[in-house]
């Protein structure tokens, strides 16, 4: 395969996404396009995650073509991200220009787009651009003929899923850890399965299961309640460990300010549940957000007073919501990934070994063998 344009797809993929907003503004681009790109996107990057796991975990196929395969897989997915952003943007402000999108949601456009734009961006930055330059110095050594695929498949269940490094050092740090990763990871995750069923079959004509009491509805409401209190649990736990360890050599692996602004964000996100279930007509049902529910009991006859609050404390959410998205990749939070994927690095003895045999090598003037 040729190889990539980097200069060239990046204009390749403006010009074009700008030719779809375009038609989007002039309303001749419906909304089924602009999520049938993001689903084109997905299914492509899918498919290049895991022809890039098996290029890392396995020596199955060939390494240059599984390379070069990878390679295009995840760029024609992250150009069809680009112009699903595009078509869908386009088409959302030509129903605003047309008087047939609430305010809110005219204003939540533009916020999230910035916010996943800084967390994209500053990801980029972290995992990818800081390790540039070591990549180009060793890359040469990094071979599939030297890794290990089963050290790395192994260190990905303990080190990423389990997260048995931290269990060892302690317990309670790897309980309020996994409350917060996995409880948040697992709401992101019911969230972009949400949009599926909430927003895209709509969209492509299908049936809408997004009704109130079906049962694909009701699940996603208890998974988003249960999911956003196990996170939240997890930040209150994170903030009385703060405490217990204030002044003491732990005290460097707290992170007060994440732990406060995400407890904030899902808070917050109860109460508009919350206030939203309290004016809402008696349904059993409803039960099911039980979160949201239960806090709907408390407001009980405050409900009339606090109904005013309900836009103002939604935009406060969804704000807030998107800020923290943008905060992630500057404070602690982003090494939870990165943290594990280093130790998966670390796992691969003979890679190490190659690298150190290749700076050996340099030293000595071009031997590749370490001396007796």
């Amino acid at each position: 395969m040729a190889k990539i344009n980097k200069n060239h797809v990046t204009i390749a993929t403006l010009a074009i996404g700008a030719g779809l907003a375009a038609m989007g503004v002039e309303g001749r681009l419906g909304e089924a396009w602009g999520w049938g790109l993001f689903l084109v996107s997905a299914l492509l990057l899918s498919a290049g995650t895991g022809a890039g796991g098996t290029l890392i975990f396995s020596k199955r196929f060939y390494t240059e073509s599984l390379k070069a395969v990878t390679a295009w897989l995840l760029v024609l997915g992250g150009m069809f991200y680009v112009w699903g952003i595009f078509g869908l943007g386009g088409y959302f402000v030509f129903e605003a220009l047309e008087g047939r999108m609430e305010t809110r949601w005219i204003v939540f456009g533009p916020v999230v787009l910035a916010a996943i734009f800084i967390l994209e961006f500053g990801l980029y930055r972290i995992i990818v651009e800081r390790n540039l330059p070591t990549y180009r110095r060793f890359g040469q050594f990094i071979t599939r003929r030297d890794s290990d695929p089963d050290a790395m498949r192994r260190t990905l269940v303990d080190e990423v899923v389990l997260h048995k490094s931290l269990f060892s050092v302690s317990g309670f740090r790897w309980f309020k850890h996994t409350l917060i990763f996995w409880g948040f990871g697992l709401l992101l995750v019911s969230e972009g399965l949400a949009v599926l069923f909430r927003d895209m079959l709509p969209a492509f004509g299908r049936g809408d299961l997004w009704m109130a009491g079906h049962p694909l509805r009701l699940a996603f409401d208890f998974a988003f309640d249960a999911f956003g209190l196990m996170s939240m649990a997890g930040c209150v736990l994170a903030l009385i460990w703060r405490v217990m360890v204030n002044g003491t050599e732990q005290q460097k692996f707290t992170d007060t300010p994440t732990a406060i602004f995400l407890f904030f964000v899902l808070f917050s996100g109860f109460l508009v549940e919350g206030l939203r279930i309290a004016g809402s007509a008696p349904d059993p049902y409803l039960s099911v957000s039980f979160v949201g529910y239960g806090l709907a009991l408390l407001i009980g006859p405050a409900e009339a007073a606090l109904a005013g609050f309900y836009d103002s404390l939604w935009y406060v959410h969804v704000i807030g919501s998107c800020l923290f998205g943008a905060y992630v990749p500057v404070k602690r939070l982003v090494h939870s990934c990165a943290t594990p994927m280093g130790r998966m690095m670390n796992s691969q003895k003979g890679l190490l070994e190659a690298k150190k045999q290749g700076v050996i090598g340099g030293l000595l003037g071009g031997s590749t063998t370490a001396p007796e």
